[in-house]
C-alpha cells in the first residue's frame, strides 16, 4: 500500500510539474525615469561613443528632457533633483491642500475616484509626485540654460564625437580630443549601458618642448 501511494504521489508530482507554465522570461528593458520613456534604437548607449552621439543628437533635436532622463549620469541627475525638491515641496503642498479642501467641500462637482487622497501617507506621496516632476523640469531648464551660455561646450562634444579618443576606465569610459584642451570627457557605466558624467578633469600638461 505504502509502494503503491508513494508511486501514485510521484506520478500526481510529475503531472503537475508538467502542467506548470514555463516561467515568465525576466524583461531587461531599462524602465521609464521621471516618466519618459527609454528609446534606446533612437539613442543607443552600448559604446561610449554612441552614447556621446546619442547625447549630442538629444541636444540638437531639443530632446532635453531625455537627455536628463537617460543620457546623463543618473546618480548626479538623482542628487541634483534631490536639491531641487526641497524648493518645491511647500508650496505644492500648499497648492494641493487648498485643492483637496475645495473637493471636500464640493463633494457632488467631483467623482470619488477623481478627488485627492485624504490619507496622510497617500497624500505625502502626491505632494513628493508633484514635487520631484516640478524639479525635475527645472533640472531640464538648468540643462538648456548651461548650454545656451556655454555654446563652446556643444561644439567641443561634436569634435569628441567625430574623431576623439575612446579609453576604457575603471567603471567606464573617457574620451579626450587634442583640439579640445586641457579637458577630458568621462563616462559611467551601468549594467550594459554608458552615461555622460559631470566631471571634466584637467588632463596632463604636456612639458614644454615636448
Amino acid at each position: 500500500m505504502r509502494l503503491v501511494f508513494a508511486l501514485l504521489l510521484l506520478v500526481t508530482t510529475t503531472t503537475l510539474a508538467r502542467t506548470q507554465p514555463p516561467p515568465k522570461p525576466i524583461d531587461k528593458t531599462p524602465k521609464p525615469r521621471y516618466g519618459v520613456a527609454i528609446k534606446l534604437k533612437t539613442y543607443p548607449q552600448d559604446t561610449p561613443r554612441k552614447a556621446l552621439v546619442s547625447a549630442v543628437d538629444a541636444v540638437e533635436k531639443g530632446d532635453t528632457a531625455y537627455l536628463v532622463a537617460h543620457l546623463l549620469d543618473p546618480g548626479f541627475v538623482d542628487l541634483r533633483l534631490n536639491d531641487r525638491v526641497k524648493q518645491f515641496e511647500a508650496n505644492v503642498e500648499l497648492e494641493l491642500s487648498q485643492q483637496r479642501d475645495f473637493q471636500l467641500a464640493n463633494r457632488d462637482r467631483f467623482a470619488p475616484e477623481d478627488r485627492l487622497p485624504t490619507d496622510r501617507a497617500k497624500f505625502e506621496a502626491l505632494i513628493q509626485d508633484r514635487s520631484r516632476l516640478l524639479a525635475f523640469r527645472q533640472v531640464i531648464r538648468d540643462v538648456e540654460e548651461k548650454l545656451l551660455n556655454d555654446p563652446q561646450a556643444l561644439k567641443d562634444l561634436r569634435k569628441i564625437m567625430r574623431d576623439g579618443a575612446f579609453t576604457d576606465e575603471p567603471g567606464g569610459a573617457k574620451a579626450t580630443h587634442p583640439d579640445v584642451k586641457d579637458r577630458v570627457l568621462y563616462f559611467r557605466k551601468i549594467d550594459d549601458r554608458y552615461f555622460l558624467e559631470n566631471r571634466q578633469d584637467e588632463a596632463p600638461k604636456k612639458e614644454p618642448g615636448m
